[in-house]
């Protein structure tokens, strides 16, 4: 059924589409699912990749004949031994059997920054990183942080969900979509294929109409004046009447919690949870952010974390927000660097169904599995914990 155009709320939403709100559980098995019935082209872009598995999957589908194309960041996983091990073997093995793997280029956030600690500074080949680099260099470069999975031109899975081996056990969430918003999705792709150091090839929108929800593809670059994403998440908060629900890995945006305090100053209630881990390596902006919430009388609630063995990660790693009439779920965290520095994908939506299923998500997540105090228990000797 097609819609009248003029019903979506906003010009900036596309209307005629199709979406579904995934939980943890359902964003890898969506992924799997278009891959398996991919009959053209398949497009990800992922922050981090060193999944044998769904390497085995890309494989077989360009052994079909598909062609598929891999964008990644040259930072994941950097300093994370046998995890870094394994992506190197991983994207070596899919460029020799058939799928086209580019790497983002170092893109500092500050035009002066060093770029002397890589090899080949700007270089799109994967072997330039210097593993021995310290964490705190990946705040200085722009990183390629999203999450998505295009087949065909026509479907997607957008997500917080990375293709490494400890993300499939964090609490995250995506969204499943059909129709002309996934044309965006694929300029997208091919804006960073084409940076990374892949082929030109000629952009032919395919996407057809799939559903009656309004849909907007949000995107958040340092290259852009205005991100669509932070204008995306400001206007939804600002906007909220009755409720606003927030599930954040990050939440240190200082524009953000200034409209959170508002809103909840204008009679909105606001529901909170924060990810409470932690490491030496690492000082969690949300315990600062928690602070000032409960100054403003609003009390957040922490994800329980059940431990730190890297081999069994469990991080709330959610970038999701949820108003009385809106629904945003994607790569980017509520950070200042997420929202506005950042290569991030999300979308946005107004459909119904998606936002009543992602609020009783969050719902269940906050009744059992929060609690009003962190608690972690005993660190790694090597902990992870890298924010962006």
């Amino acid at each position: 059924m097609r819609i009248n155009d003029n019903i979506c709320p906003n010009n900036y939403y596309k209307p005629n589409n199709k979406v579904e709100f995934l939980t943890s559980e359902e964003v890898t098995a969506k992924e799997a699912e278009i891959i398996l019935n991919a009959k053209d082209t398949i497009h990800i872009a992922k922050y981090s990749f060193n999944s044998m598995l769904l390497a085995n999957l890309l494989v077989k589908k360009a052994k079909e004949g598909v062609k598929v194309r891999v964008v990644i960041d040259p930072l994941s996983l950097q300093g994370a031994g046998k995890e870094w091990e394994k992506r190197k073997y991983v994207i070596q093995y899919l460029k020799e059997n058939g799928v086209e793997v580019e790497t983002f280029p170092y893109v500092p956030t500050d035009k002066n920054a060093n770029l002397s600690n890589f090899s080949k500074p700007y270089s799109t080949s994967f072997y330039t990183v210097n593993q021995d680099n310290d964490y705190e260099n990946k705040s200085n470069y722009q990183l390629m942080h999203s999450k998505y999975v295009s087949v065909d031109g026509k479907r997607a899975v957008i997500s917080g969900v990375n293709w490494s081996d400890g993300s499939f056990k964090n609490v995250d969430s995506g969204i499943y979509v059909e129709g002309k918003v996934v044309d965006d999705l694929e300029k997208d792709f091919w804006f960073l294929f084409k940076k990374s150091g892949g082929k030109d090839y000629e952009y032919v929108p395919r996407a057809e109409d799939a559903g009656n929800s309004c849909a907007s593809l949000l995107i958040a670059d340092k290259v852009f004046s205005k991100t669509s994403y932070s204008a995306a998440v400001y206007n939804a908060v600002a906007n909220a009447k009755n409720n606003i629900y927030i599930s954040a890995f990050v939440l240190s945006d200082p524009y953000l919690i200034k409209l959170l305090i508002q809103a909840k100053n204008k009679g909105v209630k606001i529901y909170v949870i924060l990810d409470p881990n932690k490491s030496p390596d690492y000082s969690n902006p949300n315990y600062d952010t928690a602070q000032k919430l409960k100054e403003a009388g609003i009390i957040p609630r922490w994800y329980k974390v059940e431990t730190y063995d890297t081999s069994l990660s469990n991080f709330l790693h959610t970038k999701l927000l949820i108003t009385d009439d809106t629904l945003i779920v994607g790569s980017g965290n509520f950070s200042h660097k997420g929202l506005r520095i950042n290569h991030e994908v999300g979308i946005e939506t107004n459909d119904k169904e998606a936002i009543s299923k992602a609020i009783q998500y969050f719902k269940t997540i906050w009744e059992e599995n929060t609690s009003t105090i962190p608690y972690l228990p005993p660190p790694p000797s090597n902990p992870q914990t890298i924010r962006k």
